[in-house]
């Protein structure tokens, strides 16, 4: 098996390219930029993506790690190339463009499996699981958060894709439509395992709930909630206008931000050890009972990331290693065995949890 990993030069695709190799895998890194680990190297641009098909041509699986902006051009690269799609997702929006490639893949004889990294991916097979063994529940809510354990600031996220979720809209999914909120305009204080602990999360938009109401058909209420070390600060740099992407005064605010956090060299960690970690939480709720699944996932120091980035990349790994099948445009609820992903996840040190209550 060879398998293309876009976007080889992120924190991300280090974490899967790693565990990639691990298992004895072909891996052809593609990216405008070389990795600074050792991988076979190919530069390609997805801003043309005729160049990246003739890149991963021959390829059984590409796995796009790149910012989800490019999620369709990198699909159309592997439509192109005749290559099987895997990313990491797409924020809402972008998954239900991604969705309407449905009948191209399916041409094509092709899958493509969306949103396969921590939240979404774990997240989708963890409700995967909830619905086997309980059913369609009246409301399903999906919970996030992590710790550093650091008392050094970095930022260890993609700096688009965190102010993409603190301005825009969010989607609810209640009595059969989408309802939208102002980001963080709903909030609940959630705990989690350790050492997560207990955070504030917030509604961000988010991609499962681009693929839950259909996946699940007859879920009363859908909804994602986030939080964690720096998000707080994260919120009041977006209220403060960097998230804004126009020029004020001749000068982009995002970029600027990108560019100053660069310039202070707090991006990624450089010689500073990864200690944050994550947990994902996702609960099924009727009147009576509530059943949850919760990942608790560890940092890799070893590997020089975290908890962010490990959980993000050793899903699509996974995923590729156990030859998924079907064809069109796939979310991982629908893709994989919750059980034997399970056991995968736990081989590489991530806890799962799974717990019911009932009420009297």
């Amino acid at each position: 098996m060879k398998v293309a990993v876009i976007g080889a030069a992120g924190l991300v695709a280090k974490a899967t390219i790693a565990d990639l190799r691990r298992a004895n895998v072909d891996v052809l890194g593609v990216d405008i930029r070389k990795p600074s680990f050792d991988v076979e190297y190919a530069k390609g641009d997805l801003r043309r993506p005729s160049e990246v098909a003739s890149i991963i041509k021959g390829c059984d699986y590409a796995i796009n790690a790149a910012q989800y902006y490019f999620n369709l051009q990198a699909m159309r690269a592997c439509l192109k190339a005749g290559v099987n799609y895997v990313d990491l997702g797409g924020l809402f929006w972008m998954t239900r463009k991604q969705l309407r490639l449905n009948g191209e893949f399916e041409r094509e004889r092709l899958a493509a499996l969306i949103g396969m990294g921590a939240e979404p991916g774990i997240t989708n097979v963890a409700a995967a699981h909830l619905h086997h063994v309980s059913g369609v529940p009246e409301r399903i809510a999906v919970r996030n958060a992590w710790r550093n354990l650091s008392d050094e600031f970095r930022v260890n996220w993609s700096i688009d894709t965190q102010m993409d979720e603190l301005s825009m809209k969010a989607p609810v999914f209640r009595g059969g439509k989408y309802v939208y909120y102002q980001p963080c305009s709903l909030y609940e204080d959630t705990k989690f395992r350790q050492p997560v602990g207990e955070f504030r999360t917030y509604l961000t938009i988010h991609s499962e709930l681009a693929t839950f109401p259909s996946s699940f058909p007859g879920v009363g209420q859908v909804d994602w909630m986030e939080g964690g070390t720096g998000f707080e600060e994260a919120r009041l740099i977006a209220k403060l206008g960097f998230a804004l992407r126009e020029e004020v005064h001749g000068v982009s605010p995002r970029r600027y931000l990108y560019e100053l956090l660069n310039k202070r060299g707090l991006v990624g960690y450089g010689d500073a050890e990864p200690k944050e970690w994550e947990s994902a939480k996702v609960v099924f709720s009727w009147d009576h009972k509530t059943s949850e699944v919760e990942v608790v996932i560890p940092p890799r120091p070893e590997l020089g990331v975290d908890a962010t980035e490990y959980g993000a990349g050793v899903p699509s790994s996974i995923a590729v290693q156990m030859g998924f099948k079907g064809q069109g445009v796939i979310p991982p609820e629908r893709a994989l065995n919750p059980d034997r992903f399970f056991e995968e996840l736990k081989k590489r040190g991530f806890q799962i949890y799974y717990e019911e209550s009932r009420s009297l």
